[in-house]
């Protein structure tokens, strides 16, 4: 029992340290700039290519979330505010390969403001591998998604039998074992309270 406990501990402990490191710089493979449209919360298509903007995961189109008593659409509500942000300005995707699908990957800056950064500081989107203190702040901020209940977009993806999306860089898992970690030990501190 004890072993156990040192063991979530150490890896715990591993975690927090992996996730707190600056994600390695990629190369980048391209750039595109232009006039985009945005797909959903998180993807845009620009110069007839669609990007999938890095280091985020948006609400999916049709998934709602919750606050209070009213329920909401938490997609489409991801889309428009990827819109305000992309529409009539230019906007600027460094590429650094492509996802599973085919998508090009790209940060991504509108009129020089990243795009990836304010979806997660307005609490529309949440980090997948990068804009770990952006998603912070909106959390403390109880922001968007962080002002009620949701599920992650992942989560929501996999329960409603969509393809598995796994991380877009190789320190996204850190990020998803830390995550893992962090629920095991909180659902271990609420049984341990119960029992009490």
């Amino acid at each position: 029992m004890i072993g156990g406990w040192i063991i979530l501990f150490v890896l715990s402990v591993g975690a927090y340290v992996a996730a707190r490191l600056p994600p390695p710089e990629r190369a980048t493979t391209g750039e595109l700039f232009g006039r985009a449209t945005p797909s959903d919360g998180d993807s845009l298509r620009l110069k007839g290519r669609r990007v999938r903007i890095e280091g985020i995961d948006a609400p999916e189109i049709g998934q709602t979330c919750r606050h209070e008593e009213a329920v909401w659409d938490c997609g489409a509500a991801a889309r428009l505010r990827l819109k305000t942000l992309v529409e009539g300005v230019t906007t600027t995707c460094r590429l650094h390969g492509r996802d599973r699908y085919g998508r090009e990957l790209g940060v991504c800056t509108a009129n020089g403001l990243d795009v990836g950064r304010a979806m997660v500081l307005s609490g529309h989107a949440v980090s997948y591998g990068l804009y770990r203190d952006e998603e912070a702040k909106a959390r403390a901020d109880e922001v968007g998604l962080w002002g009620g209940e949701f599920v992650r977009p992942q989560e929501w993806r996999r329960s409603h039998g969509g393809a598995e999306d796994g991380p877009h860089r190789a320190d996204d898992w850190m990020e998803l074992i830390a995550r893992w970690i962090e629920d095991e030990a909180s659902a271990l501190v609420t049984r341990i309270i119960r029992a009490l």
